[in-house]
């Protein structure tokens, strides 16, 4: 007889002769053999069934506790004689040398199989539970600890349908159950330690069938359609370690739902519809290790009181929900905790010392978020940290900050991010990492990548970490394998990529007119289009951020504009809003790109870019202009041309630009040199609407542009003054004499409404028409069978003229 099998059968055997009163020294022979066959029964439970066994999470050493406290046998001495005791000692070995076979079952349509020794697995119609329970009485004891049973057409579990049959496992699923009567399990020879009923229906916990079950440790009732879990939902079951109830409906939890599972080790909740506020049911699992809230409705951030005490929590899932970020201080009742799975939720910031209660820690998994950047503060406090996965992010760079705070790091995962350059400070010398994957990152090969591509050309992880590193800048370097390119090739200084040159466009060119920079309100550019001609429309507008001697894309937005549609084609304004987080101090390059329409219906692309600015609040836009803004040597330059002054004091122009989101740019051209050298001219700006003025705003006449934000979509007249009038008249009046202008403009978002109100029109009344048209054609088809009553059967018309007849005689008479 295999040795698996022996041992099992011995324990089935064991847990007999404690039920039946051994004596003192009977009892230490079996707690003996118990203690050594642990492991053993931890494997059993593990293959035996998906639905009961432990949980994959937890370490062997505490598999083995949990296993070991599944087959503690509760005994009891007695004082019977030592002959009766020796009698049921040679019995008890004479059935464990008795070769094992699986049942063989045939009646009806029950097919049953053993893929373990000892276990059951049955499938059948709604007679097979009756069948497996007559050949199960018949058949000699311990053959059987585990049963499995699939079975059809069955809505109730019966009372005592397994009746005098002694098992350790029983698993139910029929797809229809949805009731399971009270007495359904009482008529077991033994009491059930693991209970499954899986994929039913049931929509409430079945606690008085429960009650019964004293003894059970592991309960499993996923994957049915439960959707509140009452105050005694449990009540009876005290020695519960382990509960599944996951993929039910449930949503409200009563806050004594857990109350009476005082021993309850491990919780799977996932695929339910939980919030935050349902957690707290969770108050009193002192005992809980193990937490699994994944695929829930938790929404918010992952704060501090998340969750209520739990000292003995190692092992918690949160993945798949809408957490947004994690704050300082986070899940402070978990002191103990040791993997934390964060995965496929919506975080993009973690907070300095979110994890500053969590220094256990060996785990971290925050994959598939929205994770632009983390700071050495952020991962302080985890030393112990073995492990973190940030795949699927939008991390920008690899720097020291990821790896200094973690000096027990094994495994960084970091597979498709944005990642396009690894910092100078990273101590690849001191790293500890037998595992770093960089795969689907657009690394940008040059000569930042020397020291790093040699560590990693040198180290010891596998070839496959060491392949993961493919470049994606320069051209000439395009998926090469980072340890494979030579560092001859790894180059800084390269020219800048086309897409940073000016392209002509059917003659037109691009250059920057002015540049004004404010925390509050953003960025404003003037470009200069020359000349301005061709029709043209505005397709992105592209933001470089200079970085040592390389410039990385940080922002690309879609731009919208038409020539055809402006009052000063050769004017383009352009405004960088201050929610793009550009960041003062640091140096940005900014390009535009148009389409312009060619010959033979072909659109060209053309894109003028500024030279690298620094962004600084204090910096006067003319200085700006004429001192630091330098043009791409093949954008020529035409800054000097677009400032010249005469000698009289006027405005000469007045260029507005509203965006559909509610921003109104306004730029003023002046033509006075006096005025602008003058510290003390002042513009008067006033946005009208009717002759209301919405709008009021004072500009220094250096300083002559502006964005105003908040204006809902109409009609607006922007009205521009060298003298201080505030009244509607007095700017017509001053416009005689040039020192005030006006302009109207035309919220797009109103045009557009327009347009789709007019189409809607005119799609109604098609309709009408169409309507009106099928109506008279049905009703021409239908004429020709009036005419048809003319060849009705001759008995028919005369029955009906006799009647006619005989009506009109009648009348005569009265």
């Amino acid at each position: 007889m295999p040795e698996f099998g022996r041992m099992l059968l011995a324990l089935t055997l064991m847990i007999i002769a404690s039920i039946s009163n051994v004596t003192s020294e009977n009892v230490t022979t079996i707690s003996s053999a118990t203690t050594q066959l642990s492991p053993l029964t931890t494997e059993f439970y593990s293959s035996s069934s998906s639905s009961i066994s432990p949980s994959s999470e937890l370490p062997p050493n505490d598999l083995q506790t949990e296993a070991t406290a599944t087959s503690t046998i509760p005994t009891q001495t007695n004082y019977s004689s030592t002959s009766s005791s020796k009698m049921l000692n040679k019995k008890l070995i004479k059935i464990a040398e008795t070769p094992w076979e699986c049942p063989n079952i045939t009646k009806g349509t029950v097919e049953c199989s053993c893929d373990f020794p000892h276990t059951l697995r049955c499938t059948g119609d709604r007679t097979a539970l009756q069948a497996i329970s007559q050949h199960l009485k018949s058949s000699r004891e311990g053959i059987i600890s585990l049963l499995d049973v699939t079975v059809t057409g069955i809505s109730t579990l019966p009372a005592r349908f397994l009746e005098n049959v002694a098992l350790h496992g029983l698993v139910v699923s029929t797809g229809e159950l949805r009731r399971v009567n009270e007495n359904a399990f009482v008529a077991l020879a033994r009491p059930l330690q693991a209970l499954g009923l899986p994929n039913n229906l049931l929509e409430s916990i079945p606690t008085a069938a429960l009650a019964h079950l004293n003894g059970l440790d592991r309960l499993d009732l996923s994957r049915n359609k439960l959707k509140t879990l009452e105050a005694h939902s449990f009540r009876g079951l005290s020695s519960l370690t382990y509960l599944d109830l996951c993929d039910n409906l449930l949503s409200q939890l009563s806050p004594q739902a857990f109350g009476s599972l005082k021993q309850l080790r491990s919780l799977k909740m996932r695929g339910n519809r939980l919030s935050v506020s349902a957690l707290s049911a969770l108050r009193g699992l002192k005992n809980l290790e193990e937490l699994d809230l994944s695929s829930n409705l938790l929404i918010g951030p992952l704060g501090p009181n998340l969750l209520p005490l739990m000292p003995r929590m190692r092992f918690l899932t949160v993945s798949e929900n809408e957490l947004i970020n994690v704050q300082q201080g986070a899940l402070m009742g978990l002191r103990n905790l040791t993997v934390l799975i964060l995965s496929h939720n919506q975080i993009d910031v973690l907070e300095d010392h979110s994890f500053k209660h969590l220094s256990t820690l060996t785990r971290l998994d925050l994959a598939s978020n929205r994770i632009v950047a983390v700071s050495s503060s952020s991962l302080a406090h985890l030393e112990k940290l073995m492990t973190l996965d940030l795949t699927h992010n939008f991390l920008r760079s690899f720097t020291a900050d990821l790896v200094v705070p973690l000096t027990s790091l094994q495994d960084l995962r970091l597979d498709d991010n944005d990642i396009t350059m690894v910092s100078n400070d990273v101590p690849t010398s001191k790293l500890k990492l037998k595992r770093l994957s960089l795969a689907d990152n657009p690394l940008n090969c040059d000569c930042t990548l020397l020291d790093f591509a040699n560590w990693l050309s040198n180290s010891s992880l596998d070839d496959e970490d060491k392949l993961s590193a493919i470049c994606a800048t320069p051209p000439a370097l395009e998926n090469g394998i980072l340890t494979q390119v030579s560092p001859g090739s790894l180059l800084c200084g390269e020219p800048t990529p086309p897409m940073m040159t000016k392209v002509p466009l059917a003659g037109a060119q691009l250059t920057l007119k002015e540049f004004h920079y404010d925390k509050i309100a953003g960025i404003n550019l003037l470009w200069n289009v020359a000349p301005c001609t061709e029709s043209y429309t505005c397709d992105t507008l592209i933001v470089y951020e200079a970085i040592g001697d390389t410039e990385v894309e940080t922002e690309s937005s879609p731009l919208h504009c038409d020539s055809r549609l402006m009052r000063d084609p050769c004017s383009l304004p352009v405004a960088i809003p201050a929610s793009m987080n550009l960041q003062a101090g640091h140096s940005y390059r900014y390009c535009v790109v148009l389409l312009v329409p060619s010959d033979f219906d072909d659109i060209s692309l053309g894109l003028g870019c500024s030279d690298v600015i620094m962004l600084d609040e204090n910096q006067s836009r003319w200085d700006e202009v004429t001192d630091k803004i330098h043009f791409h040597d093949s954008i020529p330059s035409t800054i000097a041309n677009t400032i010249n002054f005469n000698n009289q004091d006027r405005i000469t122009g007045v260029h507005v630009n509203v965006s559909n989101q509610g921003f109104l740019q306004v730029d003023i051209s002046l033509s006075s040199n006096v005025e602008l050298k003058s510290s003390g001219c002042e513009l008067s700006v006033v946005v009208f609407a009717g002759e209301s003025a919405l709008h009021r705003k004072k500009l220094n006449c250096t300083l002559a542009f502006d964005t105003m934000s908040g204006l809902v979509p109409g009609r607006y007249k922007v009205c521009a003054s060298l003298d201080d009038i505030v009244d509607h008249n007095g700017f017509e009046i001053n416009s005689d004499r040039g020192r005030s202008r006006c302009v109207e403009v035309q919220a797009f978002r109103q045009n557009f409404e327009i347009i789709i109100m007019a189409v809607a029109v005119a799609s109604c009344a098609l309709f009408v028409t169409i309507v009106f048209i099928v109506r008279s054609l049905v009703k021409k088809l239908r004429h020709p069978q009036i005419q048809t009553q003319c060849f009705l059967p001759a008995q028919e018309f005369e029955i009906t003229h006799k009647a006619h007849y005989i009506k009109l005689l009648a009348t005569t008479k009265v």
